[in-house]
């Protein structure tokens, strides 16, 4: 099972009020950022050898980190790396392949972000993305099996709003879609090809350089 190797609330949740500011690049364009969220797995194909079968899920937590460069004042590149993770309720009919269980990713995307006119410290953007699911793996309870891939190929789409707190800090809340050409998960004794798609919504911090 994919546990969540980084804890990313702490930072916001130290955040300290600051006077807002209408300059949008850093000195140097860098910037970092950190997202947690919440995020639905959303129901498909989950298909095993030589059969058929739909899954069902509930939400679950998300989080993320990113480094960018801020190109102008209206274009934006970044390196995006997001852990997703949320719960199986059922697969198959009445849950003959599984009633429980977890399913979780990290996608490792490079993002393209456009920034709109600014409204005094606030700044509407979208974004879109190409890359991998690094690792995604189910398990399936209460058969106990762990199934995984790794390696297929993934994309989203994103929209959001930042506020603009100081020179070096903006608070952002983002929606997101994830989607992939599917994956092909397999372990011992099981294999599924099953759908991966992801929306989440998502608050952060970007620190501006």
């Amino acid at each position: 099972m994919l546990k969540h190797p980084i804890h990313l609330s702490l930072p916001l949740l130290a955040l300290a009020s600051c006077s807002s500011t209408d300059a949008q690049r850093g000195s140097s364009g860098f910037y970092a950022r950190a997202n947690v969220g919440y995020g639905q797995t959303l129901d498909g194909a989950f298909d095993p050898a030589g059969g058929g079968a739909d899954g069902r899920y509930s939400g679950g937590f998300a989080s993320g980190a990113a480094i960018g460069y801020d190109i102008d004042e209206r274009w934006s590149v970044e390196a995006d790396w997001t852990w997703r993770r949320g719960d199986i309720d059922s697969i198959g009919a009445d849950g003959a392949l599984a009633t429980g269980g977890d399913y979780a990713s990290v996608a490792v995307t490079a993002n393209v972000i456009h920034s709109f006119d600014r409204h005094g410290p606030w700044r509407p953007y979208v974004g879109i993305g190409v890359g991998v699911i690094e690792e995604i793996d189910a398990d399936l309870e209460p058969s106990g099996d762990e199934v995984s891939d790794s390696g297929a190929f993934a994309y989203q789409f994103l929209a959001g709003i930042g506020h603009r707190t100081s020179e070096s800090l903006e608070i952002t809340l983002e929606g997101r879609y994830l989607g992939t050409s599917g994956v092909e998960l397999e372990g011992e004794g099981a294999t599924f090809e099953a759908d991966y798609d992801h929306l989440g919504a998502l608050v952060g911090l970007r620190w501006l350089f």
